[in-house]
């Protein structure tokens, strides 16, 4: 062989494997990104259905549940598996919430109204944690 074609086969096989090394950065790069991208729109999403929930913790709930209840209880759920999905931190605060939401009600039903304010004031507390948390994330 000569020199020209040892040294452009050599070449050849350096821009392969620079190709095919790069590629997979890429690759591993763009699926991170991705992922965070994906994870701060949960965030976003969370954000916007945990202040909507905000203004109507002070309410305190009635016994007989009646479809506000209903939407809020649902509204609650979806906000706990939406925490789940965004991260460890937002899990743990939107569980609180609905579970010291759910025990508020519990409580209503009691006509123990020293239980419901105490749950709900967790909730809120747990709620504006949450808010201020995703606010920090998000920015």
């Amino acid at each position: 062989m000569s020199d020209t074609v040892a040294n452009l086969l050599s070449g050849l096989i350096g821009a392969i494997i620079g190709a095919i090394v790069g590629g997979a950065l890429s690759l591993v790069g763009s699926l991170v990104v991705n992922r965070r991208e994906r994870r701060t729109a949960l965030r976003h999403q969370l954000y916007l259905l945990a202040a909507d929930i905000v203004p109507r913790m002070d309410e305190v709930p009635r016994p007989q549940l009646n479809d506000r209840h209903d939407d809020m209880a649902k509204q609650l759920d979806t906000m706990s598996r939406l925490g789940a999905i965004a991260g460890r931190d937002e899990r743990r605060l939107t569980a609180e919430v609905f579970q010291q939401w759910l025990k508020a009600r519990n409580a209503t039903a009691r006509e123990d109204l020293s239980d419901t304010t105490a749950h709900l004031v967790k909730a809120d507390n747990a709620l504006e944690e949450l808010l201020e948390l995703l606010q920090q994330r998000l920015n």
